[in-house]
């Protein structure tokens, strides 16, 4: 492989990823990886990095951080290409908060600076799928794991607020908040010539199998089987929220009678009342009213 360029989100993981710095130059120098590094400080800074390294000629883009600096990633590779550049692999190093499409990866574990170096040096890759969501009139942004509406997004704006914890911890302290702050809405969600109509706590539309930190969401998603899994779920009390919450962990809240679960290539979401929409982690409005997402099969290539 040739001259990578390594972004890295030094505020990731709550400022862990800059800690790690030095690790990460001294496992890829020991590995003897051809790279440059750049590091971003502002908010769709990876997007722009990864869209100038397919114009300047790397082999391939490497993200260093969590879901979020992921999805910017996967955003600048896909505008470079759509300006015609060439396809560059991407490749992952997870020192995020969630690191939550890692893993299905089989042999990623988060944290783990030299196991995911290995990768890069070995140069082998997996085609996976993405998703291609439009908020109301704005531009179309892809996502890698999951699109959130309603609840699930108002978590993550949540936890975006939450500076001086880390891990895991954040996710529950973002889910007690938007429990004080979100109010369920009518929602009309379409897919694939069916149609759900009723007040919904959120709607999710996944590609990978893990959300916020570890929630085993859609349990029976795979990467690159050419469909998102839905999942949507009634409007719940706040103590049967609680009460479910370890079904949500292991996966089984998808036999309760409030959950919906399907498979499909292209949703559309729409409220009369103005609701958050998340990709990722990322927050990418609080006052959505439409939303549309399409599956992209074999959509990116994945450094694994």
């Amino acid at each position: 492989m040739g001259k990578a360029l390594i972004i890295l989100n030094p505020w990731a993981g709550r400022g862990h990823a800059g800690e790690r710095r030095h690790d990460l130059d001294l496992a890829l120098e020991r590995a003897g990886v051809d790279y440059d590094m750049v590091m971003t400080h502002t908010r769709g800074g990876a997007i722009e990095m990864a869209r100038q390294a397919i114009e300047r000629g790397y082999s391939a883009v490497v993200a260093v951080g969590g879901d979020g600096t992921l999805n910017e990633a996967v955003n600048g590779i896909k505008s470079a290409e759509a300006a015609g550049g060439r396809r560059v692999p991407l490749g992952i190093i997870p020192l995020g908060t969630g690191c939550d499409f890692i893993k299905v990866l089989d042999g990623f574990v988060p944290n783990d600076i030299y196991g995911s170096v290995q990768r890069i040096v070995r140069g082998q890759t997996r085609t996976v799928d993405l998703g291609l969501v439009r908020v109301d009139n704005e531009q179309e942004r892809w996502f890698i794991n999951a699109l959130g509406t309603g609840f699930d997004a108002q978590a993550a704006a949540e936890a975006l607020k939450i500076t001086r914890v880390r891990g895991f911890a954040v996710y529950l302290l973002a889910i007690i908040r938007a429990m004080a702050n979100y109010k369920a809405h009518p929602m009309t969600v379409e897919f694939d010539g069916r149609r759900v109509q009723r007040r919904l706590l959120f709607a999710s539309i996944a590609n990978g199998r893990y959300q916020a930190g570890g929630f085993l969401l859609t349990p029976d998603a795979h990467i690159d089987d050419g469909y998102f899994d839905a999942c949507l779920v009634d409007n719940l009390r706040i103590d049967e929220i609680i009460r479910h919450i370890p079904k949500v962990l292991e996966g089984t809240h998808t036999k309760l009678r409030q959950v919906t679960m399907a498979r499909v290539r292209h949703v559309t979401i729409s409220s009369s009342a103005p609701i958050p929409v998340a990709t990722d982690g990322e927050v990418l409005s609080v006052r959505a009213r439409s939303v549309t997402a399409e599956l992209i099969p074999g959509a990116i290539d994945i450094l694994a």
